[in-house]
């Protein structure tokens, strides 16, 4: 793990100097990570300082269980709402998510309703010393992970490994500060947090801690690689348990010539009582017309846990149909299976509308 923390400093000075010399700018088009967003988001003015977005997402699915032959349907509605401030050179996102708690059915990739609730996703300051360099502080989206939290900016309905609870791919979120630098051509963030999501513990600790650190950089104007790694100290356990320290390691490549998106990511974690895993993920998109997209994703997870090894494979295709501006019906097919012998067959059709 120290040679990889020490690849991601060397791209953070390497891609740093490459930025001066070529003249990008955090306002060009390039990378993401550290940047402030806030600032160029799209969203409903509310007066001269605050903006408002948000979508509402209805997922209709259905999952055939090939081994039991009993079908689970079900419809998931959830939406999002996000306040933007704007008082420079201090910004501030406040991100409320609204609808439908979800959870997946027994082992499966499929949502299950819990009730309706509203919870505070995120809600962070930031300080901005240049147009480059930022503090950000409170809770926020952990930044591992090739796939977003928001509905309007994936290339599928669901994400892309079998057996993850969340709708946002194994990102969570998590309160902490965190050091910010984007210049377009290259981004790093620092920050230490209270946890991380490593550990399936992590719900049951106090004073715990987690350190993450990523870089990215654009190789070429369409071509961006991005690593980075987490570690997560397991603190004290409230339920008297003693558990270990937690790490992953995340990595992904993406490269998007006009129409055309391919992306392969690969991911490795560990925590608690031998639980070692890595992930693979292969993505390719492609924008047909200004109304008519289309994903072919491939996903393999591989987990161990002592003497027991669990593999699962799951392919998608995605047909992705943007009505208007605002409006989106998307339809997704999922073939799953799994080394011990389950295989099924997952549905999707999503109306998403966005403001």
């Amino acid at each position: 793990m120290k040679k990889f923390v020490t690849l991601i400093l060397s791209l953070a000075f390497a891609g740093s100097a490459f930025a001066q010399m070529s003249g990008y700018s955090s306002q060009s088009n390039g990378t993401t990570l550290g940047a402030n967003e806030t600032l160029t988001a799209d969203g409903i003015a509310l007066g001269n300082a605050v903006k408002l977005r948000g979508y509402v997402n209805t997922i209709l699915h259905r999952q055939d269980d090939n081994n039991t032959g009993s079908p689970h349907d079900g419809t998931i509605v959830h939406g999002d709402l996000d306040f933007l401030i704007d008082l420079s050179p201090v910004t501030a996102e406040v991100h409320l998510a609204v609808g439908d708690m979800v959870s997946l059915e027994g082992n499966s990739s499929s949502y299950k309703s819990q009730g309706t609730d509203v919870n505070l996703e995120q809600i962070f300051t930031r300080y901005s010393f240049n147009q480059d360099f930022h503090l950000t502080f409170g809770r926020q989206l952990t930044v591992l992970g090739f796939e977003s939290d928001e509905a309007t900016d994936r290339y599928a309905v669901t994400n892309s490994y079998r057996g993850n609870a969340s709708l946002n791919n194994g990102r969570g979120y998590v309160d902490g500060i965190r050091l910010n630098y984007n210049n377009g051509m290259f981004g790093f963030i620092l920050g230490l947090h209270d946890s991380y999501n490593i550990n399936n513990d992590s719900n049951d600790l106090e004073d715990g801690m987690a350190i993450d650190i990523a870089a990215s950089v654009m190789l070429a104007p369409t071509l961006e690689l991005r690593l980075g790694f987490a570690n997560e100290n397991g603190g004290k356990s409230k339920s008297g348990a003693e558990p270990d320290d937690a790490r992953r390691a995340n990595g992904w490549v993406a490269w998007k010539p006009s129409d055309l998106t391919l992306a392969l990511e690969l991911d490795h974690f560990d925590y608690a009582n031998d639980h070692d895993g890595w992930d693979m993920m292969l993505l390719a998109n492609y924008q047909f017309t200004d109304m008519f997209a289309g994903t072919l994703r491939y996903a393999h997870m591989d987990l161990e846990h002592g003497n027991t090894h669990n593999q699962t494979d799951r392919i998608t295709l995605a047909l992705l149909f943007n009505i208007t501006d605002h409006f989106d019906i998307n339809f997704e097919y999922s073939h799953v299976d799994e080394d011990n012998g389950d295989n099924d067959n997952e549905f999707y059709l999503q109306a998403l509308l966005a403001y």
